[in-house]
């Protein structure tokens, strides 16, 4: 089998202080991208003068295209129209690959060509060092396999999702028949294109933890902008599996319900308790009743622990 090529698109906004070692993650591969394009949304530091600097020293295959800020999504779709290879992988400005990650993308599509999504394993790290994998909740006859192809709406309906944007790769040929990112959609357009190719093909998953992100980036959307309502992405997929006839109705209805409770979460975390309480009020939730009941709990503890500190 031939050895794939790879287009990596790395959107940047704002991430001068990291994008450089995010660049030379990609260049340390020991499966080399045949490109690399470095899409600058209109960013304020000096980001893009970095990503230039890296090009006059000769680093393969890197690219960059300057635009007019549109968002992340933008970004993206400017990266992919601009590739040229079969497969793109997205990397994040502040994420970090490991060196095998393309070499892992390549296995998996030699092991699973009909497969419409790649992903591996990735794990949280932050800058004073503390590194821990995250493996998603994955049935268990996939329990002794490495690497293996799954139904996405199996594997999100129960817990972590089973794909990272910078841990994922999607062949080009599918992006073009799926569509790309949403734009202006700040929360949750990663997910819509992995629903999207999930309702059509399967995804091919490795264990092996290939990429670190960045938890404490300074300018994360999930931390710059917590949503108070049901995402766009949600909405979409509830509405297809209410209208589709797709057998897998229920699975998609449990994705849906997983992300009210994970917003649910992030504003009891940012102390919105009536923001909080509405998306626990959601009948959907009990689909989940197990995290269904944490975070019920989490959100009394949190609202009668502040409640008590104000009255101290």
């Amino acid at each position: 089998m031939t050895i794939p090529e790879f287009s990596v698109i790395v959107p940047l906004y704002n991430k001068a202080a990291h994008i450089v070692d995010t660049l030379n993650s990609v260049r340390a591969q020991t499966l080399p991208p045949k490109e690399v394009i470095v899409v600058d949304d209109g960013s304020t530091d000096q980001g893009a003068d970095r990503v230039e600097t890296l090009i006059q020293e000769g680093f393969p295959g890197l690219k960059l295209i300057r635009q007019v800020n549109g968002g992340v999504s933008v970004a993206r779709n400017t990266g992919i129209a601009a590739s040229s290879s079969d497969y793109v992988a997205f990397l994040d400005g502040d994420d970090l690959w490991l060196p095998e990650l393309l070499a892992e993308m390549a296995q998996l599509i030699k092991d699973f060509p009909e497969a419409g999504g790649f992903s591996t394993a990735f794990a949280h790290f932050t800058p004073a060092g503390s590194i821990t994998p995250i493996q998603p909740h994955f049935p268990a006859r996939y329990q002794k396999q490495t690497r293996f192809l799954y139904d996405y709406f199996e594997a999100a309906a129960s817990g972590e999702l089973p794909a990272m944007t910078s841990a994922t790769c999607i062949p080009k040929r599918v992006l073009d028949e799926v569509g790309g990112f949403p734009p202006r959609e700040k929360i949750g357009e990663d997910q819509d294109v992995w629903i999207r190719v999930g309702q059509r093909y399967s995804f091919a998953y490795s264990r092996r933890v290939c990429m670190h992100y960045l938890i404490e980036a300074e300018n994360r959307a999930s931390v710059m902008h917590v949503p108070e309502c049901e995402c766009p992405f949600s909405l979409r997929l509830k509405n297809y599996a209410e209208s589709s006839g797709d057998p897998r109705r229920e699975l998609m209805l449990k994705l849906t319900a997983n992300h009210l409770l994970h917003l649910a979460q992030l504003n009891i975390r940012a102390r919105k308790f009536p923001v909080a309480r509405r998306l626990l009020a959601e009948q959907r939730t009990w689909m989940l009743p197990l995290r269904r009941i944490k975070w019920e709990v989490a959100f009394w503890f949190a609202r009668c622990g502040l409640m008590f500190r104000r009255s101290a």
